[in-house]
C-alpha cells in the first residue's frame, strides 16, 4: 500500500532572538506513490522541519500538504494522530525507542494503541523480518546500535503504513552497519509498497533512492 505526497507553495519561519528565520520560502515537493525519494542538503537547512511536516507534526505558515487524498491542513490535532497511526511510519536517527520496554514491547505498542487484538503476533512478525527474533525480550539498553535500529524499523513498519519517512535512518551506526540496516529498510520497503522519503546526508543511502532532491535557500531543487 502506498500514497502520493504533494507540497505547494510552503512557508515556514521560526521566530528567534535576533529575527525571523525563513526555513521553507515557496517551497514545492510531489512524490508518486510507492516512489522513494532522498532529500539532501546542508546542516540547518530544514531537512527534519519538512518531515515533520510531512508527518502534520508541525504546520507550515502558508501552503498545503495533501498525503494522498488526505489535506493536512483541514485536520484537528487528533484527526491528525488517528491518521498518523493509521498511515505514517516514522524512523528516527536516535532510534526513539522506549527504555522500560523490550523489542516487543515497542514493536507491539503502535498496534496496541489501535487497540489490533493480534499485536504481539504482528509484532514477533515484524521482528522476525528484520531478524531480531532472538532478541525480542531484551531492552534498548541491551541492543546495539544496529539492532536498536532495527527495531525502529519494524516498529515503524509493523502496521503497514502508507507513508514512511526517515530522518536520518543510518546516521548514527557504523558504515558497515548502516549499510546492513539500509539493504534491510529497503528491502522491507519493497515487501510493503509504501512510499518512502528519506532525510540523509550520506550519499549511499541517497543512491538508493528512485528521485532525489536538494534542500537550499528554504527551496527543493531535484537532481
Amino acid at each position: 500500500m502506498s500514497t502520493s505526497v504533494q507540497m505547494s507553495d510552503i512557508q515556514l519561519a521560526y521566530p528567534t532572538e535576533s529575527g525571523t528565520v525563513s526555513v521553507l520560502n515557496q517551497a514545492s515537493l510531489t512524490v508518486p506513490p510507492g516512489d522513494t525519494l532522498a532529500i539532501t542538503g546542508p546542516s540547518g537547512s530544514g531537512k527534519t522541519s519538512l518531515l515533520l511536516l510531512l508527518s502534520g507534526l508541525q504546520r507550515p505558515d502558508s501552503g498545503e500538504i495533501l498525503v494522498g487524498s488526505q489535506r493536512l491542513g483541514d485536520m484537528d490535532a487528533n484527526t491528525l494522530a488517528d491518521w498518523r497511526s493509521e498511515h505514517l511510519g516514522i524512523i528516527f536517527q536516535s532510534f526513539h525507542l522506549l527504555p522500560g520496554l523490550t523489542a516487543l514491547g515497542n514493536v507491539s505498542l503502535p498496534l496496541e494503541i489501535a487497540g489490533q487484538a493480534s499485536a504481539r503476533e504482528q509484532a514477533l512478525a515484524m521482528l522476525d523480518a528484520v531478524g531480531l527474533s532472538h532478541r525480542v525480550q531484551h531492552y534498548p539498553g541491551q541492543l546495539s546500535g544496529g539492532e536498536q535500529q532495527r527495531v525502529a524499523i519494524a516498529r515503524a513498519l509493523v502496521h503497514q503504513p502508507s507513508l514512511l519517512l526517515g530522518d536520518e535512518p543510518t546516521g548514527n551506526l557504523d558504515q558497515q552497519t548502516g549499510e546492513k540496516v539500509l539493504s534491510l529498510l529497503f528491502d522491507l520497503h519493497k515487501q510493503s509498497k509504501s512510499t518512502l522519503v528519506l532525510v540523509t546526508h550520506d550519499e549511499r543511502v541517497a543512491e538508493r533512492c528512485n528521485h532525489r532532491v536538494r534542500m537550499e535557500g528554504g527551496r527543493l531543487y531535484e537532481i
